[in-house]
């Protein structure tokens, strides 16, 4: 299942790629945003819009999302009544901009990822079903700046 969905996925952002850009892995998440200043606790809008412009206001109008990590950046998508990927891209943030600050693994698996230097960004649940996904996510991130 997570093959074919990941399949749906890059298929859906293909259109948008840019020269040289690929598909590394794609994830279903539920997305959440936080602040380092207060990790955890939902940050306001006009924050959000400080720290990660119209990314952090567009990604807390849909909970529900598809993070597909490209070579260049990370795309977010809406999830579907049925699951699946969305055709419309909700939001984008360059690979240099977006770091992996906290993955914890468990029955519901948590991964925050934080935009530029103002420590403001995302926090994305796994179910304990996507737990793979979200381990293969995490390596995609720590692998950006491993490059």
């Amino acid at each position: 299942m997570r093959q074919k969905l990941q399949a749906r996925a890059f298929e859906q952002v293909a259109p948008f790629l840019q020269a040289g850009e690929q598909p590394v892995t794609a994830s279903r998440a539920t997305v959440g945003s936080f602040s380092s200043g207060r990790l955890g606790a939902v940050v306001s809008q006009a924050v959000l819009l400080e720290g990660a412009g119209a990314v952090g206001v567009a990604l807390t109008a849909s909970r529900r999302q598809y993070i597909v990590v490209t070579s260049h950046r990370l795309i977010f998508l809406p999830q579907t009544f049925l699951g699946g990927p969305g055709k419309k891209i909700i939001g984008q943030v360059a690979r240099t901009n977006a770091h992996l600050v906290e993955a914890k693994m468990g029955i519901v698996s948590l991964l925050r990822i934080a935009f530029g230097t103002s420590g403001d960004g995302v926090a994305l649940t796994f179910p304990r079903v996507d737990k793979k996904n979200a381990e293969a996510l995490a390596a995609a991130l720590q692998q950006v700046h491993a490059i």
